[in-house]
Formats: structure tokens, sequence, C-alpha cells
């Protein structure tokens, strides 16, 4: 993906960047470009941390069947 893709949806959200590039990499085997978004380093203090996966709008229900058939979802989306 580069900067200028616009319509990234939020498909999953993971607490740890591993988590979300491990999933990532079932998108990457199925040609799905995503970019993931890491809160990880960036909390002075209480909240949530974690890292999402994004995609462009229109490959979204696909990589959410991808990662819901690889089990990676976990019931959060």
């Amino acid at each position: 993906m580069t900067n200028s893709d616009q319509n990234l949806v939020e498909v999953a959200n993971f607490r740890t960047k591993v988590e979300a590039e491990t999933a990532a990499g079932l998108l990457l085997a199925e040609d799905i470009p995503y970019l993931i978004q890491s809160r990880e380093g960036a909390q002075l203090g209480p909240g949530p941390a974690g890292s999402s996966i994004m995609v462009r709008a229109e490959d979204a229900e696909r990589a959410r069947q991808v990662l819901t058939d690889a089990g990676a979802l976990g019931g959060e989306s």
C-alpha cells in the first residue's frame, strides 16, 4: 500500500504488533494489501494499546473471511 491509498477500513485488532503481523501474513498469502497501524510504544498512560490491520474497503470482506477461516480473529474485528 502507498500513502495515497484511501478508504482504508479496520478488519482486525490485536493486542500486539507481533500478533497483527502474524495474521497479516495470511492476507499476504492471498494477495490482499494491508497496513498495520500500531499503538505500541505510543502509550504514556493507561489505555488501549495494540495493533490494527487496515485494508482497502473493497478488500475488507474478503480479508475478514480469510482471517476468520484461519481462526485469526478470535471474535474481534
